[in-house]
């Protein structure tokens, strides 16, 4: 949790770095930002875009009483920013606009809390458009998921964007429910780098990866053996992994080969079944696609509320 002191320090730190870069004075800001801002009157500096962007994350957390996590800065910021959206798969544009033009393009770069509740923490931030992140707003992952379920329309994502989303949600909000992996979600799109992801995600990142041309069929015997370990059918599972490798040969687009009827179906058949010999196999990846995360140590700071605690 946040203490008093940590937040005021904060508030004063970053309400002089906001002045210097010429930021707008936000009503909304604790009165020590306030104080630290108009007391500023020095020189003022040019920022560059992650600059910017990492102040402004950190004047959002502070409206809300928080504190932006120390691991997150401008260089974090610019590592996890993809060339397109994860969700609409369109391109995103760091262009800064001119200070008399208030209204954002629809497709910058937005940072998006992944569990609402959650601090503003790597593992749960994600970056995606401004218009997604607008559709997503407040919404649980459990509303998304819904939403993605269905796969309807609504306030202006298509039903695989929404599961896109949802893909994203996952790995933080099983974290914060202390669950681990509550259930199975089709990994419909690639999670952000340090992002959090559960085992499952891990294991449909690697069999994609698995399912390329020039690794196969070799990349399957590690599998293969994972399947003989737990008494599972190998010969369900290359059934199965060769029905991936086809839909992924087929999608301009590889995660979407999860979407395809039947793929995730024979993947959900074999995950259940061969779990105990599967789960250490996938550690060493998980560390390294989360290098760096301290993950007790954000979750331990996240004030999500009861609902996750039970």
């Amino acid at each position: 949790m946040t203490t008093t002191t940590e937040f005021e320090l904060e508030c004063q730190t970053l309400g002089l770095a906001c002045a210097k870069a010429n930021f707008r004075l936000d009503k909304k800001v604790p009165p020590a930002f306030k104080s630290a801002f108009l007391g500023y009157r020095s020189q003022k500096k040019k920022l560059n875009y992650f600059e910017r962007k990492w102040l402004s994350l950190r004047l959002s957390a502070v409206k809300r009483g928080m504190v932006l996590d120390p691991q997150v800065d401008a260089v974090f910021l610019e590592r996890i920013t993809p060339s397109h959206c994860p969700v609409t798969l369109e391109p995103l544009s760091t262009e800064q606009k001119p200070k008399s033009i208030e209204l954002k393009s629809k497709n910058n770069p937005s940072v998006d809390r992944l569990v609402n509740e959650g601090t503003y923490a790597a593992g749960n931030i994600g970056i995606v458009s401004v218009r997604v992140n607008e559709a997503k707003g407040d919404m649980t992952f459990e509303e998304v998921g819904a939403i993605a379920t269905s796969g309807d329309f609504y306030k202006g994502l298509e039903g695989v964007e929404w599961m896109r989303l949802a893909t994203l949600m996952y790995g933080a909000w099983s974290m914060a429910v202390r669950g681990a992996d509550p259930y199975l979600l089709p990994l419909a799109t690639y999670p952000g780098p340090a992002m959090f992801t559960s085992e499952s995600q891990n294991v449909q990142l690697l069999l994609m990866r698995h399912c390329r041309d020039d690794v196969w069929p070799q990349s399957m015997n590690v599998w293969l053996q994972a399947t003989m370990d737990a008494g599972g059918s190998t010969e369900e599972f290359m059934l199965f992994a060769q029905q991936l490798k086809t839909a992924v040969g087929q999608q301009d687009y590889p995660p979407s080969a999860w979407l395809v009827p039947g793929v995730f179906d024979g993947f959900v058949d074999w995950y259940n079944e061969c779990k105990t010999s599967i789960s250490p196999l996938i550690q060493s990846h998980r560390e390294k696609y989360q290098a760096g995360i301290d993950h007790e140590a954000i979750v331990g700071r996240w004030n999500v509320g009861s609902r996750y605690l039970s």
